[in-house]
């Protein structure tokens, strides 16, 4: 049964995307400053009414005192949904529903896969690749691991690299699951591998001599990462900022550089300063990396096929720390970026890639950012209609962090819910509000006209609202064919 279901989702997918995926109005950017309002109880939400469009934020994680841990997704360019969003993964531990957030699977030795990167075409299927140079596959479906290839070992100087790594960390496959490129230590050089994923083989290896140099065991000295493109066309190296530019160049290498994904061969240098962000689309179909930098307080685009550079945002709120994600692969033309600190506005937002100037306000995160794991680290769903983030909603312990997700609220029309389907009265209200439906009802709640949520039950008792202050209200009822969201005025 399950297997079916995979199979129905994976060919209608696209179809559903186009009917249900709801986003923000498009908008020039506008710096917003929000109050952080009560965390959310488990599984409950909020509405950040702050912004254009309202945006429900919702908790999906509590602490699990048997785990010590506070379960997250692991950073705004690894994507924790799988091809069709009906998943979503924490590291390489958990799988849970990512319609009720149930947990599906705990891994058992999860740390023989990890870590961990979803499949951009199978809903099913996760990829592994190990520090030791195991490539391997796990089927959800059937919780099963199989070792694919074995690339640990280097054949021109026939022995093992000292490391062995996808990007190294911020690396991503391209967006139809065929090529991968590895960075290998051997000694100070680093080589970078070209992987196929469909043959399971090594295409071609490019070995850049002392670029490995000193640096730790994790981390070339200076190389950023390595990633191919999302088309598969190009490999991109991002040199480490710190460590060579312009004005003192490793062996004539610096910032951001292109190299064909064929044969290795040198391309173009796209941008003289490498600085965080993704490779995707832009709204003109070209592919681009999008990162900040240049000048400072500026959200870029570089393409890939030429030296070409547009400043897609200005702000000093883009000036701070900041995460940039282009994993929504199924919706090419945005890039989802954050400024994690709370005086910079806190906002999401996703960013249309050319020089309109707009974008999607996705609300606040409401989070310290305190420290770099507290960074929201906002990731899109593939589509592009939701977002995981992290935030601590406040909190300054150093150990507390959640998870939400984000996506906007449709605070009037019916989703899946015909008119006559359900009714809700009195209208206006003073005691309570009664429900009348023959459907299976799933959820009940009331939000406040902050968009707290005041009322929360799966059964159909009346709505007591004799003690809540007087004011327009938001009720959104979820059945098994959809859910509806009236307005309601409590007198």
């Amino acid at each position: 049964m399950y297997i079916i279901k995979r199979l129905f989702s994976l060919i209608f997918f696209l179809f559903f995307i186009t009917m249900t995926a709801q986003f923000p109005e498009d908008v020039p950017y506008q710096t917003i400053f929000d109050d952080t309002p009560p965390l959310p109880d488990l599984y409950e939400s909020v509405i950040d009414n702050s912004v254009p469009d309202p945006i429900e934020i919702t908790r999906i994680t509590t602490y699990l005192p048997d785990w010590d841990w506070y379960p997250h997704h692991e950073y705004s360019k690894i994507q924790p949904w799988n091809a069709d969003a009906s998943l979503y993964k924490f590291y390489s531990n958990m799988i849970c529903d990512a319609q009720t957030h149930e947990l599906l699977y705990k891994i058992q030795d999860a740390g023989s896969i990890y870590p961990t990167y979803w499949a951009n075409t199978d809903p099913d299927l996760l990829y592994g690749f190990l520090l030791n140079g195991d490539i391997k596959t796990y089927s959800v479906a059937h919780q099963e691991v199989v070792v694919r290839d074995h690339v640990y070992y280097d054949e021109a100087s026939q022995e093992n690299y000292e490391y062995f790594k996808l990007g190294p960390g911020e690396g991503n496959f391209d967006k139809n699951d065929h090529y991968v490129a590895f960075v290998g230590k051997y000694g100070s050089d680093m080589d970078v591998i070209i992987y196929d994923l469909q043959q399971y083989e090594v295409l071609l290896k490019q070995t850049f001599p002392g670029a490995w140099e000193d640096g730790p065991d994790y981390a070339p000295k200076y190389v950023d990462w390595v990633s191919v493109s999302q088309s598969g066309d190009y490999v991109v190296i991002m040199w480490n900022h710190d460590t060579c530019s312009a004005s003192n160049p490793f062996n004539g290498h610096y910032g951001v550089e292109v190299y064909d994904r064929t044969d290795m061969n040198f391309l173009r240098r796209i941008a003289d300063y490498g600085n965080h962000g993704d490779l995707g689309y832009a709204q003109d179909g070209d592919e681009v990396l999008v990162q900040f930098w240049g000048p400072t307080g500026t959200v870029n685009m570089y393409y890939l096929d030429r030296e070409e550079r547009v400043v897609i945002q200005t702000n000093d709120d883009f000036g701070g720390e900041g995460h940039i994600s282009c994993r929504n692969l199924n919706r090419p033309g945005w890039a989802y970026v954050s400024q994690d600190e709370p005086e910079r506005s806190g906002q999401i937002v996703a960013v249309k890639l050319d020089d309109s100037g707009l974008v999607e306000h996705f609300g606040h995160h409401y989070g310290t950012a305190a420290s770099y794991l507290k960074s929201p680290m906002p990731v899109p769903a593939p589509n592009g209609d939701q977002i995981m983030f992290k935030s601590d909603f406040g909190d300054t312990d150093s150990e507390v962090i959640y998870t939400f997700t984000a996506r906007k609220y449709e605070v009037t029309g019916d989703l899946g819910i015909k008119a006559d389907e359900i009714k809700i009265y009195p209208n206006p209200a003073s005691e309570y509000i009664y429900l009348s439906t023959d459907k299976s009802l799933k959820s009940v709640r009331l939000f406040n006209p902050a968009g707290v949520s005041v009322y929360h039950s799966n059964k159909k008792l009346p709505v007591n609202v004799k003690d809540l202050p007087a004011g327009l209200y938001f009720l959104q009822i979820q059945t098994d064919t959809g859910m509806q969201t009236k307005k309601i005025l409590i007198q």
